[in-house]
């Protein structure tokens, strides 16, 4: 294997396995796909994927130890929590799917823009990031950072996708009050998570 393709390749295992555990972007995600469809789904699907490339970039720079340290501040994983505490309250605020009430889903801009906020306010993700810089380092020639850096996206945005079609399937399937019950879930899903997060930082 060419050492072009073995950086592509192995940056798209880095970016499928920091995107493939099921946490409070994914059940965003989920809960998206649910609401209003498969587009919006996968606008924030692309959103967390974009934070990804942002974090692969300065994982490959070196730079990810400082992102560390600074979103490891207390103030920053109280943020997020509260961010997607509000998340989680809009979606339990809606009686219905927004289709099926045949109200005005969010825009795709909102939810991409959305999923890039709070991406960028989860601690989680530097730390998976810094965990995965000895596998993203001394991979060759720097001319080979820009695939590394792509590998990332690519993977990341690959279970975005399989995850958001995977949902829209099922969605097709399921009467009204299934996704009804199945958006009020996930909109406790993240509700709990976002508790989680802020107990987390409030007790150090």
């Amino acid at each position: 294997m060419s050492a072009p393709m073995a950086a592509l390749l192995m940056g798209a295992s880095v970016g499928l396995s920091i995107a493939a555990p099921i946490g409070p972007a994914a059940v965003l995600c989920i809960e998206r796909t649910l609401a209003a469809g498969i587009n919006q789904g996968l606008a924030t699907g692309l959103g967390v994927a974009t934070v990804h490339l942002a974090y692969g970039t300065l994982a490959v720079a070196g730079g990810v130890g400082l992102a560390q340290q600074w979103l490891n501040t207390p103030f920053v994983p109280i943020l997020s929590g509260l961010v997607l505490l509000w998340f989680a309250v809009r979606v339990l605020r809606r009686g219905m799917i927004p289709a099926i009430r045949s109200e005005m889903p969010p825009t795709l801009a909102s939810s991409y823009w959305g999923a890039v906020c709070f991406g960028l306010l989860n601690p989680t993700t530097p730390i998976l990031f810094a965990a995965m810089v000895p596998a993203l380092i001394g991979r060759g020639t720097v001319t080979l950072a820009p695939l590394l850096i792509a590998g990332i996206f690519i993977g990341s945005l690959a279970w975005w996708c399989a995850l958001t079609g995977s949902i829209s399937l099922m969605r097709s399937r399921m009467t009204a009050r299934v996704l009804g019950l199945m958006n009020k879930t996930a909109g406790l899903a993240l509700a709990g998570l976002a508790a989680a997060m802020i107990a987390r930082a409030w007790s150090g």
